[in-house]
């Protein structure tokens, strides 16, 4: 498991042994959410600004994602 960005506000990672399509895993204090690239977004609890932010990060480093996506998960 990649973590491949942390703040003090959230830490962003990606798992392995995951299902397709490529995501990232945004972890907060006060809930988890998964960060499609394809625009999809499932959040449990994640402030709005928290996530806002979290997506704006996956958006500019979307090759960070796809590059530990495929160390963590070469068979996906």
């Amino acid at each position: 498991m990649g973590t491949i960005y942390k703040t003090g506000k959230f830490t962003i990672r990606v798992n392995g042994f995951e299902h397709p399509p490529v995501h990232a895993h945004v972890m907060h204090s006060d809930g988890r959410a998964m960060v499609y690239l394809n625009g999809k977004i499932k959040n449990t609890g994640i402030p709005e600004p928290v996530m806002t932010e979290a997506k704006n990060w996956i958006a500019a480093n979307t090759r960070a994602v796809i590059l530990e996506w495929n160390t963590c998960n070469p068979k996906a």
